[in-house]
């Protein structure tokens, strides 16, 4: 992949664009843009907007910064939901994908339940509470110090009413476990094998989904494999983006 072909990077729930960060330094090309979701970072904030609406604004941006109009995108998690939607809805602007510690399955009733309560949660105990019990269940064990307190940081710094919009969208995204078979781009497929909230198995249904999709995982990391290994995942984002030429 040429420098002049962007890498776009969409972060995970509850943290914006600067999660990226450390991944970020151990790429070995510069053409990288990181986007917010609304109300995160420095993305204006939105009552309501869905997972297919976001990735529809993406899709926008890269064909309007591109000089190809096509990139390779990288989502984990709630971005891998995005990244998702992105190639099912325009599939013309990807040049690869890369989906780490994300699922293509929609919440289950279970789930959905989960959701109100964290909205809740938030509403009546404030954002800082919730987050207490949230974000451990994100990283592995054995995680250090300085990833929690770089995780605690970026997720605290967010405006409770974006991260209560996040929880909507992410309860009402749809299922696309039967579309995987129309993602035609190379995707690369990243999961922590400590990852507690989309574990390895549910990486290995994209990966057995997708026809172009070759699965990595990552010993020792959780849900936040970007954050918790940055070399590991930029060294393997690097080698897919080699292969591609647009």
């Amino acid at each position: 992949m040429t420098s002049r072909t962007p890498l776009v990077l969409l972060h995970p729930f509850p943290v914006d664009g600067s999660f990226w960060e450390p991944m970020r330094g151990h790429l070995t090309h510069d053409a990288v843009d990181r986007v917010d979701a609304p109300g995160f970072g420095q993305a204006p904030p939105e009552d309501e907007w869905s997972i297919a609406g976001f990735a529809d604004r993406v899709a926008e941006r890269v064909r309007g910064t591109s000089p190809s109009g096509r990139a390779v995108v990288m989502g984990l998690s709630m971005g891998g939901y995005v990244a998702l939607e992105l190639a099912l809805r325009h599939p013309d602007v990807l040049s690869g994908l890369v989906l780490a510690d994300t699922r293509a399955a929609a919440d289950d009733t279970l789930a959905q339940d989960g959701r109100d309560a964290a909205i809740r949660a938030i509403r009546e105990d404030g954002l800082d509470r919730y987050l207490d019990g949230f974000l451990p269940r994100t990283l592995a064990a054995a995680a250090p110090a300085e990833v929690r307190s770089a995780l605690d940081g970026m997720a605290r710094r967010q405006a409770p009413a974006a991260v209560i919009a996040a929880l909507r969208a992410l309860r009402a995204r749809r299922d696309v476990t039967g579309l995987l078979a129309e993602i035609a781009c190379p995707t690369l497929v990243i999961v922590g094998d400590q990852d507690a909230l989309t574990p390895p198995d549910m990486a290995q249904v994209l990966a057995d989904g997708i026809p172009a999709a070759s699965l990595t995982v990552i010993d020792g990391v959780g849900h936040m494999s970007a954050l918790e290994a940055p070399r590991t995942v930029a060294g393997h984002v690097d080698a897919l983006c080699e292969t591609i030429v647009d």
